[in-house]
């Protein structure tokens, strides 16, 4: 500690946490200096946190991590070929390529290879790679190029194609105009050359890596069809005899990268969600030293630091509010538009906006640690984790192209007994480009990643596209009502003590002391009820949490043979406390008033009570009536007593199932049932669910058990949720019904021979434009604010 001599009676003391110095310092027990309430609470905070170990731990293994950010990959089977690769790669201890994300996951060993021996290995195979601190490739930019320079040359082909069919439909064929067909001929073959470089090498590429893996793909089938084309093409000119198809090849290759631009363009919508949430947090940042204030590049914050923000700024880090009172707009998280009023003492998360105060805040948590960073994350995994109906499609898709090769062969055989090898050779081409199975590929990811980018907009992350499919099932909904149907945070009503061994003062510092290391909504509200009570809280020696029961502790000042039992009878009649006439009377007043009882005692008897009243949500009525209606079953699993859950089913309007503990809770959660609740408490019923959804009071997102995260504190958001899930999957059965239905009647008519080879890629390409199309719908999806609107 530094200490700077201000006057003979007192000095300034140099905090801790932020580095300021203070003439009014607070201390802990351990004799730590802060200058603020809020220095010394994130000192607790980082003092428990398990990240440092965490981090500690990883630098001390052998193996280092690194991403590289992909490009030129054209399907999963490039993904496929370049992770194959990469594992086999000396020093690599694990490979994982998204196509998706169009990234490489890497572990590898530093003392054998390095980020960049990486990087050229996967440029090696013919593909971009780039390390994070690098100028990524701009694939996108580079692509377009690509595909105007290729229309210019097809437009030129099939503008000369049509005159010499014209001349030879119309008869105009004089032996004066043969030089100059020629002529065309020659510049075709030379204009269709720039199409096959651009366009067609990736594809080529894309084709031999499928084959590779032993699993040929759309991209074989393309490869196959137009390189058999054109090489007939050639061989024809040469001879001087025979049909030339280099329009039809170019036009080909042209359709299929306009299918690919459009595919790359929705990919970019639908991580438009993590890209627009991570693209919120500033750069830089104000940090507040003894020497002043001083601009640092946000890469360079520590926990600890204190940070100001002023009017109009974004929220660098996760913080504690030292100073300052104002609006705060945080609808980035929430997707709630209106602004929260914070002060000192108050929480703030990175991203967020300051409407108009002054803020000096100490940080909690920074970069991927804020909880900005951690919804990125899971809305990240989540996009490169794949739904049931996902791995489904993907194997219809699989299954279609040896369909397709067979098909197609059968098809050349025919034609080529009734009309010669080119005839036969065009309608297995035919055959091949309508069987592609592209908008199968495209109908269920497009519309899932969209939607996982719309609830995030709305203040929902989901952790799967999985957990959207599963949300569309659901048939019941079990509510847990604390924190969930009722408000938080709850309020102390009365506190009752056994005046002849312990007064009321007394009591409350124990109970709270306890209490304070819960996370449980009963808990909180006690502690917040002692810190106005102007109440000195005491280390516990040892604290254990009994879900649905209560919490055991016990404190220095009690004797350490005995235990502090805090909870309701159930815990109470377990740890065999007796309960005196007197307290039992008072007990059942509150009960009768519509109270929480919560029950505490010690030397083998209950020493005396809490009393808290909660509230039910504004909301919680027209919320369960809007589910009702929707045809869901519903019911509250709660752990209060049968008086109190009789109680709360006719406030409610809806079963309530009391007196449970956590595995009766359990016990209920049968077929397709989706469970709502706190995400820390109720971690056990929402990972035994269908589907568990949590209310995120402020718990690290992260944590929680659930698939479903609820950021706003918004109940009208879950009929929402059901409502966008079975609208996604609705849009996913009309896209695997077009795909379906349109391969069937598509190859029907090439294998008649009724389908020439071009308006077979056109058709294939409006294939996929209509998928794409109706699953780009919903991005036009209303949000929950929006529907409200609509709604008033």
């Amino acid at each position: 500690m530094v200490t700077v001599t201000a006057s003979p009676s007192r000095s300034l003391v140099t905090c801790l946490v932020c580095g300021l110095t203070t003439l009014h310092p607070l201390t802990n027990k351990a004799g730590e200096v802060f200058c603020c309430p809020s220095c010394r609470e994130v000192a607790a905070l980082l003092a428990e946190s398990p990240l440092v170990e965490a981090k500690q731990a990883k630098v001390e293994g052998r193996s280092e991590e690194v991403v590289i950010t992909l490009g030129g990959m054209w399907c999963s089977s490039c993904a496929w070929l370049v992770g194959e690769q990469l594992k086999r790669t000396k020093g690599v201890v694990d490979a994982e390529v998204s196509f998706i994300q169009h990234q490489a996951n890497l572990t590898y060993d530093p003392s054998i290879t390095n980020p960049q021996l990486l990087k050229k290995r996967v440029r090696s195979l013919g593909y971009k790679a780039a390390l994070p601190n690098e100028k990524q490739y701009d694939e996108e930019e580079s692509f377009f190029t690509r595909l105007l320079i290729g229309g210019v040359m097809v437009l030129h082909d099939m503008i000369v194609g049509a005159g010499i069919y014209a001349r030879e439909v119309f008869g105009w064929v004089t032996p004066e105009s043969q030089p100059l067909v020629d002529f065309f001929q020659v510049m075709m073959l030379i204009t269709s050359l720039p199409v096959l470089i651009l366009l067609g090498l990736p594809i080529l590429r894309a084709g031999l890596a499928s084959l590779l893996r032993g699993q040929p793909n759309i991209h074989t089938l393309i490869t196959i069809g137009t390189f058999s084309a054109f090489g007939l093409s050639v061989r024809n000119l040469i001879a001087g005899h025979g049909g030339l198809y280099f329009d039809t090849a170019t036009m080909l290759i042209f359709l299929v990268s306009i299918g690919r631009w459009l595919e790359m363009q929705a990919h970019k919508s639908s991580n438009a969600a993590v890209t627009r949430l991570l693209e919120q947090i500033p750069d830089s940042a104000t940090i507040v030293t003894a020497e002043g204030d001083m601009v640092v590049h946000a890469s360079d914050l520590r926990a600890g630091q204190r940070v100001r923000v002023r009017p109009g700024e974004k929220f660098p880090v996760d913080g504690l509010i030292a100073t300052g009172e104002g609006d705060v707009d945080e609808s980035l998280l929430t997707g709630e538009p209106r602004p929260v009023t914070h002060r000192a003492g108050d929480a703030v998360q990175a991203g967020t906006l300051n409407l108009d105060g002054g803020f000096e805040i100490i940080a909690t948590a920074v970069g991927d640690s804020t909880t900005a960073g951690q919804i990125g994350r899971l809305l990240h995994e989540a996009l490169w984790n794949r739904s049931p109906l996902e791995r489904l499609a993907d194997k219809l898709a699989a299954w279609m192209t040896p369909i397709a090769l067979t098909l197609a062969t059968i098809a050349f055989l025919f034609w080529n007994h009734q009309s010669g090898v080119e005839e036969g050779l065009l309608v297995a081409l035919s055959v091949l480009l309508i069987a592609c199975p592209c908008a199968l590929g495209l109908a269920t990811p497009l519309t899932l990643w969209l939607s996982l980018g719309r609830a995030a907009e709305s203040g929902v992350i989901l952790r799967s596209t999985a957990a959207l499919e599963r949300l569309a099932k659901v048939e019941k909904i079990f509510f847990d009502k604390t924190g969930t149907l009722t408000k938080l945070p709850m309020k102390v009503g009365n506190v009752i003590s056994n005046q002849l061994s312990v007064n009321t003062q007394q009591f409350l510092q124990i109970v709270a002391s306890v209490e304070n290391e819960s996370e449980h909504p009963l808990a909180k509200a006690i502690v917040e009820y002692a810190k106005a009570e102007h109440v000195e809280f005491i280390k516990p020696e040892s604290f254990k949490a009994l879900p649905g029961l209560g919490v055991i502790g016990k404190l220095p000042i009690t004797n350490h043979q005995l235990l502090i039992v805090i909870g309701n009878e159930r815990l109470i009649a377990q740890e065999g406390l007796s309960i005196s006439s007197e307290i039992k009377q008072k007990a059942e007043s509150m009960k009768e008033a519509g109270q929480v009882v919560v029950f505490a005692g010690w030397d083998g008897q209950v020493q005396g009570l809490v009393g808290l009243g909660e509230t039910v949500r504004e909301e919680a009525r027209d919320v369960l009536h809007q589910l009702q209606s929707r045809g869901l079953g519903l019911s509250v699993l709660t752990g209060d007593e049968e008086r109190a859950g009789r109680r709360w089913e006719e406030a409610l309007g809806v079963s309530v199932k009391a007196g449970l503990s956590p595995d009766e809770k359990m016990s209920h959660l049968v077929g397709h049932a989706a469970m709502i609740g706190d995400g820390i408490n109720d971690g056990p019923a929402l990972a035994a669910s269908t589907v568990g959804l949590a209310m995120n009071h402020g718990t690290d997102v992260a944590r929680t058990a659930a698939d479903v995260v609820l950021m706003r504190d918004d109940l009208r958001v879950v009929p929402w949720l059901f409502d966008l899930s079975k609208t996604a999957m609705r849009r996913v059965k009309e896209n695997l019904g077009w795909a379906f239905i349109y391969n069937i009647i598509g190859v029907g008519l090439a294998m008649a021979g009724l389908m020439q080879p071009v308006f077979a890629a056109l058709a294939m390409v409006m294939s996929s434009v209509f998928v794409t199309a109706n699953a780009m719908r919903m991005n036009k999806y209303p949000l929950l604010d929006e529907e409200m609107s609509v709604v008033e």
